[in-house]
């Protein structure tokens, strides 16, 4: 489907690669590629380049990593009529074998290792949604609150700034009140910015700004700053354990129905469909 995943990574090598592209002094960015990605950038041109050209694009979500062990394993079938067939029963028959990397538990990694180094964090973006995915109305800062927790879970945090106060279009406004953070705690630079205005919107953001403040690595981390506030609940063990956050989710956030959709069936039917159009 045209999409880059870096896949042979567990959390300990994905953090570890994470902290080297600190060392050269650019910007980098990094994709949390779940199969709603990869969807949109069918459609999104601009999106595709983003995902493409990311300096990591880690699989979050069990589909990603199912798509390609199952693009793997069907890559050895017989190219015959019974292709179809052989490939479905492929597919219904998967056991996950690699280490799904979720954008949450990166971003509490990453936290974790800039408490213990003296890593720079700067916090952006987020809003509290109600029961119908609406944003709540009210003066919120999300972000801020996300910092207070996370300076209760890692005291020797260096959080730069937090705020929700700007729109993803608002880049001027964001850039500007990023660096007056950083002239005021006395910084040249962010090492970790967490950007959370839904994927695309946040990525683009990224894409378009990060090397202006400028900020070492960038991750887009959608509804991360959700769970670390508070203001949504984390899935019970035993979803998590069977695979079954997304019917969590459906349940306590009816407005994901659309987003869950797209992982699935969707995105399983799509990668399949793929293997049938590129058979002899």
């Amino acid at each position: 489907m045209d999409i880059n995943v870096n896949f042979g990574f567990n959390m300990t090598e994905a953090v570890e690669k994470t902290e080297e592209l600190l060392q050269d002094g650019k910007s980098h960015y990094i994709c949390t590629t779940n199969p709603e990605f990869i969807i949109a950038a069918q459609k999104d041109a601009e999106f595709r380049h983003i995902v493409n050209n990311a300096d990591l694009s880690l699989p979050d979500g069990i589909g990603v990593l199912y798509a390609q062990q199952f693009l793997n394993k069907v890559a050895s079938l017989k190219k015959d009529w019974l292709f179809p067939v052989r490939a479905l029963v492929c597919g219904l028959t998967l056991r996950l074998t690699q280490e799904r990397i979720s954008g949450v538990s990166l971003f509490h990694e990453l936290c974790s290792l800039s408490s213990k180094k003296g890593y720079t964090v700067f916090l952006l973006g987020g809003w509290p949604k109600d029961f119908f995915g609406k944003m709540k109305v009210g003066n919120f800062n999300q972000a801020g609150d996300v910092a207070k927790k996370l300076v209760e879970i890692y005291p020797n945090l260096k959080i730069i700034g937090a705020t929700s106060e700007f729109s993803p279009d608002d880049d001027v406004y964001s850039t500007d009140f990023i660096q007056k953070c950083m002239k005021e705690h006395g910084v040249s630079h962010i090492d970790f910015l967490f950007v959370a205005y839904g994927q695309v919107k946040q990525e683009s953001w990224i894409y378009r700004n990060s090397a202006k403040i400028p900020a070492k690595v960038s991750i887009g981390v959608g509804g991360t700053f959700d769970y670390v506030a508070g203001d949504q609940k984390y899935a019970p063990r035993f979803f998590i354990t069977h695979n079954l956050e997304w019917l969590y989710r459906l349940v306590t956030q009816p407005w994901r129905f659309g987003r869950i959709f797209n992982a699935f069936p969707l995105f399983p039917y799509l990668v399949y469909k793929s293997t049938l159009k590129n058979k002899n």
